[in-house]
């Protein structure tokens, strides 16, 4: 009867084994056949040739007449027949121990390239799936949490399954080639027979291996808990190093790290503890077995030969037994990764990709419409409620509200960054929910708050925004949003490379470089959220003038804090508590809408005494 337990391991391997390894199958086949070698050679080749070669280099046995026809016939002339055969007899040991050897080597070598390549694959895969999937899905999880399933998980699933498929190879095969030799001993030598029922003492172990992997199972899941939060720890802290050097925080982040790792390491220890206690219960069994062997062996009269044989085949019994113990809590602690991994594989994409795109149809005139949109990022509560706009093509629409009333979330929505709960958002009368990734992704261009920036060149950079385009264009991209101010000053100039996350420039110079990729998509729809944030007042005021020129014939949405920067808007929605309260003008909401007018001339009155400051200092 199956194991219901190692039947529901095998749905979660089956997937991935047959997603990832059953492709390198070449190399898995010429593993495994190499395995059959190394196995039968370990399991009966060393015990024959210890009852058989052995007795006859040392001449302890008189060669079988069978032997010295056979060395007669294909030898003959080569002088004294028994130098002979202890020729042939020495030979044959190395030759066995090197095809043992060199089988081994190949079985490993195969079995780790194909689980190499599983594992390039299996990491590849991970990753593209956390770029689709939305963004609800990130919110919900840290950034340590989701590097340790891409870069620990897959590394615990592909050194396990292929230590798991080594020894599912090898140590069955060597099992069944060391049994081989004891029936064929108890066959040829009646005083051995009795030897055979030692290996049901082997049975006893299984409980103990059984136990123990449920406890290891149990450690290691707390145990990657724990890894997730130091990785968190440390990609947190390295991500906000001004902050933590403003706050001379240095040592309390420390203390905090020293914490997490502490209780990882308590818990691997306990884990590694159980694990370890597999090999002596395996081994306290087998060789009380082993001395009872010898007691009966010596008093039936076995000679040293063949209990030396029969005690080499028992070790290649036990020994695969021991392993095989290992290699069932290993799948245990396979389960471990797997779940992470299959989390991400089929976590449900809360934005998925329509079956049958709709087409827009070209060019894009960039109309945007909201139609009764409610949306929230958790059920608890909306961010927007029975949102209603219709925003034409080529319109500058500016979004006004106080922080957390919904700016964002609005400009959100119109990316399909996340999915409305009811309505629709439309773009040329299309539900961006039917649009295609690649259509809706080339219609809208972003230029938000924080400028991401790789570690690539100043021209890589800006060539994000139209990967297709020359170097022309880019450089014409540059000039607009006066990245040649700075990057012509550097020796290498647009090929300067920068740092992590654009290290080495200035806030204002990561941002103008993420509104060239702006000016160098020229989409039809153009978000700016926050877009001169980092700016200064004189580099905002120097840029302004091309934002303005890169708005013309777009339809734009602004957010921006500082209401010099949406002097360029034609309309103005006022947002508060999710619900668009205004829509107009300046001078008509500045009469109409308190909110709009307080929101107004608070700026203005920080802006004049930040005046008077630089004025007076």
């Amino acid at each position: 009867m199956s194991n219901p337990n190692n039947e529901k391991l095998w749905d979660l391997y089956k997937p991935l084994v047959a997603r990832y390894m059953v492709p390198q199958w070449y190399l898995l086949v010429g593993g495994v056949l190499s395995g059959v070698i190394a196995a039968a050679s370990a399991g009966f080749g060393l015990p024959f040739m210890i009852q058989y070669v052995f007795p006859i280099v040392f001449g302890k046995d008189e060669t079988p007449p069978w032997l010295q026809e056979w060395v007669n016939v294909h030898f003959a002339g080569m002088g004294d027949t028994a130098v002979t055969i202890l020729w042939i007899a020495a030979i044959i040991i190395p030759i066995i121990m090197t095809v043992r050897g060199m089988a081994t080597y190949f079985n490993t070598y195969l079995l780790t390239k194909a689980g190499m390549k599983a594992l390039s694959r299996l990491r590849v895969d991970l990753f593209a799936r956390l770029q689709w999937l939305s963004f609800s899905f990130h919110n919900k999880r840290t950034r340590g949490e989701l590097m340790t399933v891409v870069i620990q998980y897959t590394q615990m699933v592909q050194q396990g399954m292929v230590g798991v498929m080594n020894d599912l190879v090898i140590q069955p095969l060597t099992l069944l080639a060391a049994v081989g030799y004891l029936v064929y001993a108890a066959c040829t030598q009646h005083e051995s027979a009795m030897l055979l029922g030692n290996l049901i003492i082997s049975s006893l172990c299984i409980p103990v291996v059984r136990m123990v992997g449920k406890r290891m199972v149990k450690q290691m899941r707390q145990a990657m808990k724990g890894m997730n939060v130091i990785t968190s720890v440390v990609e947190e802290t390295f991500s906000a190093q001004r902050e933590v050097r403003a706050f001379n925080l240095e040592q309390k982040r420390e203390n905090l790290l020293l914490t997490q790792i502490r209780k990882y390491n308590g818990l691997i220890i306990r884990m590694n503890a159980w694990r370890q206690s597999v090999t002596p219960s395996v081994e306290i069994v087998t060789t009380l077995a082993l001395a009872y062997s010898l007691y009966r062996g010596c008093s039936d009269g076995l000679s040293l030969e063949q209990f030396t044989a029969i005690a080499t085949a028992f070790y290649f019994c036990y020994d695969p037994i021991k392993k095989l113990g290992a290699v069932a809590n290993q799948c245990q602690l396979l389960t471990v990764g797997i779940d992470g991994i299959n989390e991400v594989l089929h976590a449900v994409d809360e934005t998925p990709e329509p079956a049958n795109p709709a087409k827009l149809e070209l060019p894009v005139a960039g109309v945007v419409d909201f139609q009764n949109v409610n949306f929230g990022y958790t059920e608890e509560k909306l961010v927007l409620k029975d949102v209603s706009v219709h925003v034409p093509a080529g319109q500058v629409v500016a979004l006004v509200g106080p922080s957390g009333s919904g700016k964002t979330t609005f400009i959100n929505l119109i990316c399909r960054f996340y999915d409305v709960n009811d309505g629709c958002v439309k773009l040329d009368g299309v539900d961006v929910r039917d649009i295609s990734r690649a259509d809706r992704t080339r219609s809208i261009g972003l230029v938000s708050q924080f400028a991401a920036l790789f570690h690539a060149s100043i021209r890589e950079n800006i060539h994000v925004g139209r990967p297709g385009a020359d170097d022309e264009a880019v450089l014409t991209a540059a000039r607009q949003a006066r990245v040649d101010e700075f990057a012509e000053a550097f020796p290498e100039g647009y090929d300067h490379m920068l740092g992590e996350g654009g290290s080495g420039l200035s806030g204002g110079q990561r941002q103008r470089v993420s509104i060239a990729r702006a000016f160098l998509k020229n989409a039809p729809v153009l978000i700016l959220d926050e877009a001169t944030s980092a700016l200064d007042m004189k580099s905002e005021a120097a840029i302004q003038s091309e934002l303005e020129t890169l708005a013309k014939g777009h339809t734009t949405f602004v957010i921006a804090h500082r209401f010099s920067t949406i002097r360029m808007a034609q309309r103005i929605l006022v947002f508060e508590d999710g619900r668009i309260i205004a829509d107009g003008d300046h001078a008509g909401l500045y009469e109409t809408c308190t909110l709009y007018r307080h929101l107004y001339d608070e700026q203005v009155r920080q802006e004049e005494d930040k005046t008077e400051q630089e004025v007076t200092a």
